[in-house]
């Protein structure tokens, strides 16, 4: 009984969360479209020091993970924050960023035929089919209307392109090293890199520090702060349930959570939404269930 209570609390926490978290990055990203590079280092920062106190205790506790693989994870996850936050910058909507990161069960697919050698019924072709083309139809909606204009405007193909290469790459990345959130002081490691991007953080950091003052403090710290913490909640409790449910389960609260963020940023910031955004998303909402 207390295990279904906290697998109850935990699903809970995964939707009101990652939500959450969708929200204040939204607020962030509207303030300053670059801030991105800016938001991973701090949440770098956040999870180098809480491992460190609460999982290394300061060098106290035994190392699991063989420190080489450790590496690699947390440079791949690097890359992929990175790469993911990019696509933002690039003329990629919201909306659009949503619909796109929900085509990992093709990257999953295309990596277990090509890679690993493996052989999937047909179920899983025809679900990643419909997920492929509701990526496409959504595309192609985002790359003839502005999300925030009024009317019809021309978007700069380019620079789509380029943010959708960037979500690609990210997406792929992700699940040829399976990477999620991983809590510890090796955070530490790409820490230097981030000197390449110092002047973007700085930027960014002094249009945070120009915000209106909440409380005491400027509102985007606020946003920022929260944006942090809600992403760390929101992983911990998606890792709880991989422990007490079926993987169909978690893919079937994920997918809920990425449908309830997308009418939040539709309904709630008033990003375009199209019927041809509705079509694709229906599309990869139908293929993430089939494959479940």
């Amino acid at each position: 009984i207390m295990v279904e209570k906290w697998t109850v609390v935990a699903m809970a926490t995964v939707i009101v969360g990652c939500c959450s978290n969708v929200v204040f990055l939204e607020y962030l990203i509207r303030a300053s479209s670059s801030s991105g590079n800016m938001i991973v280092f701090f949440q770098f920062l956040f999870v180098f020091f809480e491992g460190l106190i609460f999982h290394n205790r300061f060098g106290k506790t035994e190392r699991i993970i063989p420190l080489k693989k450790y590496v690699i994870m947390v440079m791949m996850h690097f890359t992929v924050s990175i790469t993911n936050i990019m696509a933002l910058d690039c003329d990629i909507p919201m909306p659009l960023h949503m619909i796109f990161k929900s085509g990992s069960l093709v990257a999953n697919l295309l990596l277990g035929c090509i890679v690993m050698k493996r052989s999937y019924p047909v179920s899983k072709f025809v679900a990643v089919v419909f997920v492929s083309l509701g990526i496409f139809i959504s595309t192609i909606a985002t790359s003839v209307f502005h999300p925030d204009a009024d009317t019809s405007e021309e978007r700069s193909i380019p620079t789509l392109l380029l943010g959708i290469s960037l979500l690609t790459y990210a997406l792929m990345i992700f699940h040829s090293y399976n990477i999620h959130l991983i809590s510890g002081y090796y955070h530490m490691i790409p820490l230097p890199f981030f000197i390449v991007i110092a002047p973007s953080i700085v930027s960014n950091i002094h249009v945070m520090n120009s915000s209106p003052i909440t409380m005491g403090v400027p509102l985007l710290w606020i946003y920022l702060a929260l944006n942090i913490v809600t992403q760390y909640i929101c992983i911990r409790a998606i890792f709880y349930l991989t422990s007490v449910c079926t993987s169909l389960t978690v893919t079937l609260l994920i997918t809920l959570r990425k449908f309830v963020s997308l009418l939040i940023s539709v309904l709630y910031f008033g990003n375009r939404f199209t019927a041809l955004h509705s079509v694709g998303g229906a599309f990869v909402l139908i293929g993430t269930l089939l494959y479940a």
